[in-house]
C-alpha cells in the first residue's frame, strides 16, 4: 500500500536519503503500483533522451530525485479521503513524474545559459 512506502523509504537504516526510492519503499507498493512507475519513467526517459545522452550522471540523479518526489506526492494523493489507494497513487504519479523532470531540465538550461 502506498502510504507505507514514505515512512519505509525515510526510516530505513540502508536508505538515509530522501532523493531515490528504497528497495524498502518499493516492496510496500502493490506489483500494479510499481509496474506503472516503471512504465511512466520508461516514458520520461524515451522523451529526453538527447538530455540523456548529453550528461548521464547528472541525468540519471535528477532523475532518481524527480522519481523520488513524484512518489511522495503520489502517496500524499492516496492517502486523501476520497481517494481510491493504489488508483490514485498511480495517477498522481503519472501526472507529476514528468512535470517534475521537465521543470528540472527547464531550470538547469537556464542556469547554463545564465
Amino acid at each position: 500500500m502506498p502510504t507505507k512506502a514514505r515512512a519505509t523509504a525515510a526510516t530505513g537504516p540502508a536508505q538515509a536519503r530522501e532523493d531515490i526510492i528504497s528497495a524498502q519503499a518499493l516492496s510496500t507498493l502493490s506489483a500494479g503500483a510499481v509496474s506503472a512507475m516503471s512504465a511512466v519513467g520508461a516514458a520520461v526517459l524515451k522523451r529526453h533522451k538527447q538530455a540523456m545522452a548529453k550528461k548521464p550522471e547528472w541525468f540519471w540523479h535528477i532523475f532518481a530525485k524527480c522519481e523520488a518526489k513524484a512518489a511522495r506526492i503520489a502517496e500524499q494523493a492516496a492517502r486523501a479521503p476520497q481517494a481510491c489507494g493504489d488508483a490514485a497513487f498511480i495517477e498522481s504519479y503519472a501526472r507529476n513524474l514528468p512535470k517534475l523532470m521537465a521543470a528540472a531540465l527547464k531550470a538547469h538550461e537556464k542556469a547554463l545559459r545564465d
